[in-house]
């Protein structure tokens, strides 16, 4: 099963790292935080970067979640492991493991999804991890890249940015000019 763990925005992967070095291998399958891409402009060119998919939390694959738990009390930096109904250590449902393996795939790292933008504003996914979420698009913002979905996740609505990139009707890249 699937758990989340909370910590300090910006200290996920060196959270991570450190319970992968800490906690012993048989207690948990995978330990990951999830990943995306996005296209950002750096000195007038456009560059692919990696960004945090949910920030503030780190993933780990268990089925042995009770000695994880206790482990896990002895990590620093970790703010606390996030649980429904009075619980302290609780799994994500099949629908948020769904959510996470249909956005990340099994490296957990969204790539940028690649779009058309037809008549009347409507978005046309070519491909990419966004394909499967169109209805739960809330805005694209096409100056920075991203589309934003709105998703239910740990039992709330969450807002996650995805990275977009234009392309043509035949499926070359837009131009990506000084003006954008």
């Amino acid at each position: 099963m699937w758990y989340v763990i909370q910590t300090l925005g910006g200290e996920e992967e060196y959270t991570a790292d450190m319970i992968r070095k800490r906690i012993p291998p048989n207690y948990m399958e995978e330990c990951f935080v999830p990943k995306r891409e996005r296209i950002k402009k750096f000195r007038g060119q456009w560059n692919k970067v990696e960004e945090t998919l949910f920030p503030a939390y780190i993933f780990v694959v268990t089925d042995r979640p009770e000695e994880l738990y206790q482990e896990l009390r002895y990590v620093p930096k970790l703010t606390k492991v996030l649980g429904r109904e009075g619980q302290n250590f609780y799994p994500l449902n099949e629908e948020e493991e769904r959510l996470v393996r249909d956005i990340g795939g099994l490296n957990h790292w969204a790539p940028v999804s690649r779009i058309e933008i037809g008549e009347g504003k409507e978005i046309r996914v070519v491909d990419g991890p966004l394909k499967d979420y169109v209805e739960d698009v809330v805005k694209v913002n096409l100056h920075k890249r991203e589309a934003l979905i709105r998703v239910r996740f740990m039992g709330r609505e969450m807002e996650l940015k995805l990275g977009v990139e234009m392309v043509k009707e035949n499926g070359e890249h837009e131009g990506n000019h000084g003006g954008d």
